[in-house]
């Protein structure tokens, strides 16, 4: 049996996987209680094309070894790979349950849940995402669709969040509408209001509709009992977002008179709560009284009202001392100034929480990102990393937490973003990085050189581009790498007709409730209302971030095509989302199976103009 079991094996290895599932066939024939060969034969069918035909022999194995992880794994790849996502969705979570601290089948769950229809009730789905919820190495904007589709799986929550979605924003709340309070406090909704930014329009329509219906009965002293977390939850999410919910002038009045009522010695239940469904807590008439029970609570507490305390009013003053730490740096680009003060006004990206992987070197990332045809040499023993445009740091401490014995500097135009991603790195305890206040226009006279740097979304909000490219460039080391985001001209000319006609001036938040609102209303199928999927769009900053920027630049593949020629850079690839997408290009472009034309990509997207929504995102390398 080995030595047959080791030629199948070959067979596989070159590829001759029709072959090599004969030969394992032969071995069944003999033995066929073996799980491992049984599984064998799924992936060499599976390699082969044969999809269909390789469940079944999945199937066996998990029969024959219930705890065999990787023939879960693969079984539920498979029946993704055929549409059922909903089976698959069961052995991802069979393969977690089994490894529920392992990094890869907890991401391949996480992935899965966000993928599943919730057309009926999912118990082992509802299980799953509460104990990932609960879990402080998930980042939990992952987990806040699955969730909230989960819970509308219930017919009659289903039946008030497509109430309240009918007319919204236009008309107001029909008869007979009840408020999302009206429901229990589901735990997953809870703590994905609690933790997330929620990018759904039906439930953005059901929580500004529920917010108005609870400010008028507090008003007129007829709330009746509504459970507190909800309340504080709902809180929490008006304060992800910003308080860029759609409000009316009667809103407005209401909120006045709620103000008065207290004012007359008439505490109105709840009345802090619904408040701060409008505008920041910190600005409460009770302030002090609040901050007493801010400093009486205990250090772990994570029910909603703690944590909207919390951030109210305790981290505001942590990320004031930590900005004040901060290094001043006088930007004098005039347009990085612009930019330094819309970032003041508005640090993006608001985030809460990261996934936590495995530490790796960045070459085995590169093998993991890119589709390379032959490993790259990267400088492994102790990585030095720049991160230009940290923003708030979600990204670099992601880029911190990743590679082993980096050590990473992440500088940023505003103070505030500096502050808040100081404030979370000490949060997540993440010592492996440090923060600077810096233009990159002006970083020219730094000495040191990095092996990797890594700049976001933040070279086409320059000037000139390519000027900040080309010092990004002077302080890369030989066979440095660079990765690197740019927006894509096609992908964004949808977005032009939501800023046409848009005041440039005035009131920000009017700015980017009028920009919403275009939004919402563009016809069905529109490429534009893409941007409803993205929490970007459902908070304040992200919104400015994605439509109203101060200074805004696209590119293509040959300017990126023409560019790395200029600056002596070699092209590695695109990060890409789906693998569809190589999947098509290598269609096309069968002699070029590593992607690393840009030519060819340019034409790929001329066909599909939303090939990149998210960006460009690539990888190149400077000579040695």
């Amino acid at each position: 049996m080995a030595g047959a079991l080791q030629n199948a094996g070959m067979l596989f290895r070159a590829r001759r996987y029709l072959e090599a599932a004969d030969a394992y066939r032969a071995v069944i024939r003999l033995y066929p209680k073996l799980p491992d060969v049984h599984n064998n034969l799924g992936v060499a069918l599976k390699s082969a094309g044969q999809v269909a035909e390789a469940i079944p022999c999945f199937r066996r194995a998990v029969r024959l070894k219930p705890d065999y992880l990787s023939a879960h794994a693969n079984l539920a790849a498979a029946l993704e790979a055929t549409g059922d996502l909903r089976g698959g969705l069961e052995h991802r979570i069979d393969a977690w349950r089994l490894e529920p601290d392992a990094y890869e089948p907890r991401e391949a769950l996480v992935r899965a849940l966000r993928r599943c229809p919730y057309n009926k009730a999912h118990p082992g789905a509802r299980a799953a995402l509460a104990a990932l919820q609960a879990n402080p190495d998930v980042d939990q904007q992952a987990l806040s669709d699955p969730a909230i589709r989960l819970w509308a799986s219930h017919p009659a929550i289903r039946r008030e969040m497509e109430t309240a979605r009918r007319g919204f924003p236009e008309k107001p709340a029909g008869a007979g509408f009840k408020p999302i309070t009206t429901f229990l406090a589901d735990e997953l909704i809870v703590s994905a209001l609690s933790w997330s930014i929620v990018a759904h329009p039906g439930m953005e329509a059901w929580l500004t509709r529920s917010r108005a219906w609870l400010l008028d009965h507090a008003v007129s002293g007829n709330l009746g009992r509504v459970d507190a977390d909800w309340l504080a939850a709902i809180a929490l999410q008006a304060r992800a977002a910003e308080w860029v919910w759609f409000e009316t002038e009667e809103e407005r009045d209401l909120l006045i008179h709620l103000a008065d009522l207290h004012g007359r010695g008439v505490e109105t239940p709840h009345r802090a709560l619904i408040r701060a469904m409008y505008m920041p807590l910190e600005t409460d008439p009770e302030i002090d009284v609040l901050y007493r029970e801010a400093g009486a609570m205990q250090a772990g507490d994570t029910a909603p009202r703690a944590l909207l305390l919390r951030r109210s009013l305790i981290h505001p003053r942590e990320e004031w001392r930590l900005g004040e730490e901060v290094n001043a740096a006088e930007v004098t680009d005039a347009v990085s100034r612009a930019v330094q003060s819309q970032y003041e006004d508005n640090p993006y990206p608001r985030w809460l929480s990261l996934s936590r992987r495995p530490r790796t070197t960045i070459g085995r990332h590169l093998g993991q990102v890119l589709a390379l045809q032959q490993p790259v040499r990267t400088e492994e023993t102790l990585p030095r990393i720049l991160v230009a445009g940290c923003g708030t740091g979600r990204h670099a401490l992601q880029t911190a937490l990743r590679y082993e014995n980096a050590e990473v500097l992440a500088v940023d135009l505003s103070r505030a973003s500096l502050a808040y991603a100081r404030r979370m790195a000490r949060e997540l305890r993440v010592r492996n990085i440090r923060f600077a206040q810096a233009d990159i226009l002006d970083m020219d006279s730094i000495p040191d050189r990095f092996d990797l740097i890594e700049s976001s979304g933040v070279l086409h909000h320059l000037d000139e581009p390519m000027r900040g490219w080309r010092v990004l460039r002077r302080l890369l080391a030989p066979r440095g790498l660079m990765r690197l985001a740019f927006y894509s001209r096609r992908a964004r000319m949808p977005l032009d007709e939501i800023r046409r006609d848009l005041p440039d001036r005035g009131d920000m938040m009017k700015r980017v409730r009028a920009a919403r609102r275009r939004t919402y209303g563009l016809a069905d199928g529109h490429p534009g209302r893409a941007l409803l999927r993205s929490a970007d769009f459902y908070a304040a900053s992200g919104v400015r971030d994605a439509l109203l920027h101060t200074c805004e630049h696209t590119v293509d593949p040959l300017w990126i095509r023409d560019a790395l020629e200029e600056l002596g850079l070699h092209f590695l690839g695109f990060e890409l989302p789906d693998p569809a997408i190589l999947t098509e290009y290598r269609r096309r472009n069968p002699d070029d199976p590593g992607g690393l034309d840009l030519k060819a990509w340019d034409v790929l997207e001329a066909d599909h103009p939303d090939l990149f929504l998210g960006m460009y995102q690539f990888w190149v390398q400077a000579d040695g």
